[in-house]
């Protein structure tokens, strides 16, 4: 419920601070007094457009704040609820400069404007002159009538079934979208992956191969320079005097003088050393120009490999590494694909499911509705008597939801639905005796709309998940007599929600269980509004002047008034 509200700087409010209480809150004062700016203040939590004309003069912006249970924030959708820090109460604010601009919180967080309508909407609501009545909404209207018909239960399983036949059609539809499209990606993979499959690439291969590549193509080089050397080295037909042949004849006059000085010893050994080394390099000199031997075929081979995985490479990945991981990579896809048809046919099943199963729980919701709204009509146009609205028709009328995403119901009909299900309903009126139903929300006035919400929310048990309600007079063109019923009515709605009445009728303020007087005042050259809690004599005095007499006997019927409202709730309490 309601606990704070307060507004600053908004149209003649400078600075106002009000506490509601439980139960019925009456605001009572002269016409132009300000009562209904404080209904229009509580508006523009709800969302409604305003520009800098609610400024105050003189002030740079004007500022609403309400403080709500947070019992508000149980009822409210993902969105809002992802916007809200969980706490014991919710501190919904808005601010409109005089620029235009503006802003919105909840709790200290700022948020779009849509997100607080979401929130403040599940808090409380209001009904009055200047309002989008929730009446008006064909949401709101169902949302009523499933309360009344207990239908929480069928309507959650159907808004599940909803939910998850819009993502299988996401997921069908993901799959269908272009087969086409579909089948050229899978020929293209199947090729892919078969070219590397084919190729039976080796990791490494590519450098072995380069390698031999590098040797055949040189091959001539190599065993021309093989035989050079080994003649060179070890003699051959082409040179006189190799280089073993040298530092053979060097050993041998090194040990013909050995024995004249001991130091040469160690260099004819290092000599020794030197040709043999000098005899194995020429050995395997001529073993290397022995084993060189050109293969063309070989050759080509090689190169005919290396350009294949040259070309693969362009196409693929730098290494052989990186192409094999692709050709893995393509066939996990292919796979993916290939078993598309069959996880379409899966898909297509579990949709033909929910299909049926949804047109059968649409049709006993649609049944279970129906009959309370028959009840619902009976009970409404009882209330609706008691508020001087004798005669006046009520109805629920009954469509089924147009829409491209069709149900085959039972009986052959084919519908739409929404995650409410299948039906489209709307209140209806019947403003006199005789005369046709029609849409509430192109015939009914001020009064009677904020009326039939009276008369509807005490057929409904007084219930409803909106914890406060707000009415704006909807006394207009009633009675003493009536006012006195529609007191009453506001004060039995009282006992399940905190009510919020502007009132003009003396007969209905006396139910009040809290009173409230707004008044205009001017100090120097400024007009303010005042907002006070009324009780004793202050409230006998206030329902006088509501009463329009003046002297004693307004005061006595001030008395009467009050006193009869007290021993009608006294009976009502047990």
């Amino acid at each position: 419920m309601l606990r704070r509200v307060k507004i600053r700087d908004f149209g003649i409010i400078e600075d106002l601070e009000w506490c509601p209480s439980p139960g019925l809150n009456v605001l009572t004062g002269e016409t132009g007094a300000g009562k209904s700016l404080v209904l229009d203040a509580l508006d523009v939590l709800l969302g409604r457009r305003v520009g800098h004309e609610v400024v105050r003069s003189g002030a740079d912006k004007a500022v609403v704040e309400a403080e709500l249970e947070s019992s508000a924030a149980e009822h409210a959708g993902d969105p809002a609820r992802a916007a809200i820090e969980c706490s014991d109460v919710l501190i919904l604010r808005r601010e409109v400069e005089r620029s235009g601009r503006g802003g919105a919180a909840v709790n200290g967080r700022t948020v779009p404007v849509r997100t607080l309508r979401d929130v403040a909407s599940r808090g409380f609501d209001l009904h009055g002159p200047n309002q989008q009545f929730s009446l008006l909404d064909t949401r709101v209207q169902l949302a009523m009538l499933d309360g009344f018909a207990g239908t929480a239960e069928l309507r959650e399983d159907f808004a599940t079934m909803a939910a998850r036949l819009r993502e299988v059609k996401k997921r069908l539809g993901s799959v269908v979208t272009d087969e086409r499209q579909v089948a050229r990606r899978r020929d293209l993979l199947a090729f892919e992956a078969g070219e590397i499959r084919a190729s039976e690439l080796i990791p490494g291969e590519d450098e072995a191969l380069e390698e031999e590549n590098t040797l055949l193509s040189n091959m001539e080089r190599l065993r021309n320079a093989a035989a050079v050397a080994a003649d060179l080295v070890y003699g051959g037909e082409q040179v006189a005097a190799s280089a073993s042949d040298r530092i053979g004849e060097g050993l041998r006059l090194l040990r013909e003088v050995a024995h004249l000085d001991r130091r040469l010893g160690d260099i004819a050994q290092a000599v020794e050393a030197a040709l043999s080394q000098v005899e194995d390099a020429g050995r395997d000199l001529a073993s290397y120009r022995d084993s060189l031997e050109y293969d063309p075929a070989r050759h080509e081979q090689v190169r005919t490999r290396l350009d294949l995985i040259r070309t693969l490479k362009k196409k693929y990945g730098t290494t052989i590494e990186e192409i094999i991981a692709y050709q893995e990579q393509a066939e996990r896809e292919l796979e993916t694909l290939q078993s598309g048809d069959l996880h379409k046919e899966q898909l297509e099943r579990e949709e033909a499911g929910l299909r049926e199963n949804m047109a059968a729980l649409g049709e006993r919701l649609s049944a279970v509705r129906r009959e309370a709204a028959s009840a619902l009509a009976r009970a409404v146009e009882t209330e609706l008597s008691d508020v001087n609205m004798a005669g006046t028709g009520f109805m629920v009328s009954f469509a089924l939801f147009e829409g491209d995403s069709d149900l085959l119901l039972s009986n052959g009909d084919i519908c739409g639905f929404t995650s409410e299900g299948i039906d489209d309903i709307e209140f209806l009126i019947r403003p006199n005796p005789g005369e046709p139903f029609v849409p509430l929300a192109r015939t009914a006035s001020t009064g009677e709309t904020s009326r039939l919400m009276l008369a509807l929310q005490c057929a409904l048990s007084r219930g409803g998940a909106i914890p406060t309600l707000v009415f704006d007079e909807l006394d207009i063109g009633v009675g003493g007599r009536s006012g006195e019923v529609i007191g009453r009515k506001l004060a039995l709605l009282a006992q399940q929600h905190q009510v919020i009445c502007i009132t003009h009728l003396p007969q209905v303020a006396a139910y009040g269980d809290s009173h409230f007087s707004v008044r205009k005042l001017v100090a120097g050259e400024r007009t303010f509004v005042e907002l006070s809690a009324l009780a004793g004599e202050a409230r006998e005095h206030e329902l006088s002047d509501m009463l329009g007499a003046l002297g004693e006997p307004s005061v006595v019927g001030a008395r009467e008034l009050l006193a009869r409202a007290k021993a009608w709730k006294a009976e009502l309490a047990p």
